[in-house]
């Protein structure tokens, strides 16, 4: 008998062990999860602020980009009426006088080049065996 109560107090403290093992690991399972969920929120929180940090960099490089872009704008706007008000004061990037050197260095070399067409042909520096220019003085026509 002895043995058979020494295993019913061995069965029951079985039992009663298993449920003090489960309600252990309910309240740790339960405290770790809610520190799990602690650390994903700090973790979104974390992605929150960098993802607005991205954004404003991102906002302030637009925003002087439009800047840049409304300044060029309203050059080019000024410009055009410049343009429109002032016909006579535009750059003549040199061109009258441009045509005014070119004009007076055509007549200076057109009067320069006389094309002269001599009686008698050049002395033959070749050697006396050559006969490079020889022959007759004549003129010789390009036109036959």
């Amino acid at each position: 008998m002895e043995l058979l109560v020494s295993l019913a107090l061995l069965v029951v403290g079985l039992i009663i062990g298993f449920f003090v093992g489960r309600f252990a690991q309910t309240k740790t399972s339960g405290n770790n999860l809610a520190q799990t969920e602690k650390q994903v929120k700090e973790i979104l929180a974390q992605q929150a602020q960098h993802h607005i940090h991205q954004t404003r960099q991102s906002l302030e490089t637009i925003e002087a980009q439009c800047s840049t872009l409304k300044q060029q704008i309203d050059d080019y706007e000024l410009l055009l009426t410049q343009s429109n008000d002032d016909e006579d004061s535009k750059v003549p990037f040199y061109g009258e006088q441009a045509t005014t050197y070119l004009r007076n260095n055509l007549k200076h070399t057109e009067s320069s080049k006389v094309q002269r067409v001599p009686d008698t042909q050049p002395k033959d520096f070749a050697n006396s065996g050559s006969g490079l220019f020889v022959g007759e003085s004549k003129q010789s026509t390009a036109e036959k």
